[in-house]
């Protein structure tokens, strides 16, 4: 049975939707592995160059598979399901290539966490993100405790962690949890707005972007690797590309097989 469906649009984009009806999407053995699987290919993939995260359900995820969680009493087994969750979450904390999510319904648990891995996070507005990890005795996974205080600061990820809190979507917009909230309906094609935005600018620079903002806390790392990444960016095609285009007052063209 297949899981997601992975749809290849225009410049690049392409739109992994999770559909795992049967556990809600919840990111057990069976969708993580197939999750690692397709974002290893598509990391690898020259012409995939931003990648959309949806869901064909209700809801986007709803966590951890509490279903087959009986068996991790087992420290060795519970080892092992930390670490193949965490082959997905490195995987993706690593990505060059910029990610979107869309969020409607529930992400809660390990889908939030997936959620926050990415760049940008479009919302429905009846949507909801939370962390309800202590109402079941566990901490955070899926590398929260990192994306969550990134998003929001510090104070408020401990408190949305320590009280489990959930976040409607209005909320989330306004503390930065998520970057747009639009209708329940909207959410696809205003994920796909922004992903031809970014399409249109060069693939290196934004990976090079993204690589430089995981830095920020390290002022000093952040100028060494802008050491390393502006020679890069001066020497390339689209660099000449893009000053021809303001020379010439038009529209650059990033991407060789456009017209």
């Amino acid at each position: 049975m297949d899981i997601i469906d992975i749809e290849r649009h225009e410049r690049g984009i392409v739109r992994l939707v999770m559909r795992h009806e049967a556990a809600r999407n919840a990111l057990g053995e069976d969708l993580r592995g197939v999750l690692l699987g397709a974002f290893t290919d598509l990391m690898a993939d020259p012409k995939a160059r931003v990648i959309i995260i949806a869901s064909a359900l209700k809801d986007f995820s709803v966590g951890g598979d509490l279903s087959k969680m009986d068996a991790l009493s087992d420290p060795k087994a519970g080892r092992r399901r930390i670490t193949s969750a965490h082959r997905l979450a490195r995987l993706l904390l690593a990505a060059d290539k910029p990610m979107i999510v869309e969020v409607r319904g529930h992400a809660m648990g390990a889908g939030a966490g997936l959620a926050l891995l990415c760049d940008t996070v479009v919302m429905g507005e009846s949507a909801s993100i939370g962390f309800p990890f202590p109402r079941v005795g566990l901490a955070p996974d899926f590398a929260i405790a990192h994306t969550l205080p990134q998003r929001i600061g510090f104070a408020r990820a401990r408190q949305a962690l320590l009280y489990a809190r959930n976040f409607k979507a209005p909320e989330a917009l306004a503390i930065g949890l998520a970057d747009d909230v639009t209708g329940d309906d909207e959410v696809s094609a205003l994920a796909m707005e922004r992903a031809r935005a970014l399409a249109a600018f060069p693939a290196h620079a934004a990976a090079l972007t993204k690589r430089m903002i995981e830095q920020w806390s390290d002022p000093h790392a952040v100028l060494d690797f802008e050491a390393m990444a502006q020679p890069l960016c001066f020497a390339s095609d689209d660099f000449k590309e893009g000053l021809a285009a303001f020379r010439e007052k038009r529209k650059p063209n990033f991407d060789p097989d456009v017209e």
